[in-house]
C-alpha cells in the first residue's frame, strides 16, 4: 500500500503527523548535542555548565513534543483517517524519518 500524499491527510491527522515530525526533529537536536558532547569529552574536554542547561532545555522541549504528540493520537479518532497517519509513520520509519 503506498503512502498518502500529506496533503490527503484529514485535518486531525495531518495535525498529528506535524506534531510528529516537531517530535523527531527535537529528539534529533537533543541528540546531536549529545553526539557533539561526547566527542568533546572524548578528545579531554570538560562538561560545561551552560552544556548542561541546553541539554535540559532540549530535554524539556522534547518531552512537551512528545505529550502534544500523544494527545494529537489520541484525538484521532476516525479509523481511515488513523489508518493514514499509520501508514505515513511507517514510511517515515522506513526511511530514516525522512519522508
Amino acid at each position: 500500500m503506498s503512502t498518502p500524499p500529506a496533503d490527503t491527510l484529514s485535518p486531525a491527522a495531518a495535525a498529528a503527523w506535524r506534531a510528529y515530525q516537531a517530535m523527531s526533529a527535537s529528539k534529533d537536536e537533543y541528540f546531536s548535542m549529545l553526539r557533539a558532547m561526547d566527542e568533546k569529552y572524548k578528545t579531554g574536554g570538560a562538561p560545561a555548565f551552560a552544556e548542561g542547561l541546553r541539554m535540559e532545555q532540549l530535554l524539556a522541549e522534547h518531552d512537551r513534543k512528545v505529550k502534544l504528540f500523544n494527545q494529537a493520537l489520541t484525538a484521532l479518532t476516525d479509523p481511515a483517517a488513523r489508518q493514514q497517519l499509520m501508514e505515513r509513520l511507517k514510511a517515515a520509519a522506513d526511511t530514516g524519518g525522512k519522508h
